[in-house]
């Protein structure tokens, strides 16, 4: 068993072979679909759309309870694992890194270290899976959460929505910004603000517009000569995020390109259609 132990909340988006490979854990944010709850780990996007079809308003998340955290951390403490990296959505925007820290008050363990990612989706998944890694090479925990504050300081989030009216209507996302998604064939770019806050990024008139938007700030990031770690993520449009990983891999050969499929805390807020990009320099030393 390793000595140190990873926990993610389930916005990260990792799928199970990092997840397995690096022992990360995933505590689950809920969805609230009309009278039903689910964890949003055990709810697929062809399920989670097909069941929004059948009510007339829109889903809501909530976050982990207090609980669903003590028990992820007594549970790896019973193991063997000596200290505990958790990492989390963004708490400008969500109460999770919140919940993590009251469970970490409670917890038999001072071991616990809880980081907040600023982001949310791949842009707090990368930072878990580099934790990870981290692990297995054998770095403390107090290293771990050093190596996250640099890796997060250059680890870039964007994400290329439809509309901004779901997120508008969940308040993740200003009135003033939100008009931008009222303007005919404007399609905004979303990332965190340095408020860790979701904002326009950029707007532009076309989904193919928005992606060479987005490619020139990967193209500029690139220009650092350093090996980057680039991951596409989609929501619910799984050939279009085949079609954008095959161009990734095409036109950046020397880097470590990977698709990725959001979930559906992240749909209720950026709607069906919705794709991004997140991308950091790896390995960080």
């Amino acid at each position: 068993m390793k000595k140190i132990g990873i926990v993610l909340d389930s916005t990260g988006y990792l799928p199970n072979d990092i997840l397995e490979q690096f022992q990360i854990r995933v505590v689950p944010l809920s969805v609230n679909i009309g009278d039903e709850t689910f964890f949003e780990n055990e709810l697929s996007n062809v399920v989670f759309f097909e069941k929004l079809s059948h009510i007339s308003g829109l889903s809501t998340t909530s976050q982990p309870s207090v609980g669903a955290f003590l028990e992820t951390y007594e549970s790896l403490l019973s193991e063997g694992v000596r200290d505990i990296v958790s990492i989390h959505i963004s708490s400008a925007i969500s109460g999770t890194f919140h919940s993590a820290q009251m469970a970490k008050d409670l917890a038999s363990s001072p071991n616990i270290y809880i980081f907040d990612s600023r982001s949310s989706a791949l842009g707090l998944g990368v930072l878990a899976w580099a934790a990870g890694e981290w692990a297995n090479q054998g770095l403390s925990a107090l290293q771990i959460m050093e190596g996250l504050k640099s890796l997060r300081q250059v680890t870039e989030l964007y994400f290329i929505v439809n509309s901004l009216e779901n997120l508008r209507k969940g308040g993740r996302i200003g009135g003033a910004a939100a008009l931008v998604g009222t303007l005919l064939q404007i399609k905004p770019i979303l990332y965190f603000n340095p408020q860790a806050q979701i904002d326009v990024f950029d707007k532009v008139r076309s989904r193919s517009r928005a992606w060479q938007r987005v490619l020139d700030e990967l193209n500029r990031a690139l220009t650092s000569g350093k090996r980057y770690r680039i991951c596409v993520i989609h929501v619910n449009i799984p050939e279009e995020g085949e079609t954008l990983l095959n161009e990734l891999k095409v036109r950046f050969p020397e880097h470590e390109v990977r698709l990725f499929e959001a979930g559906a805390v992240i749909a209720t807020h950026v709607g069906p259609g919705a794709f991004g990009i997140a991308f950091h320099p790896w390995p960080l030393f």
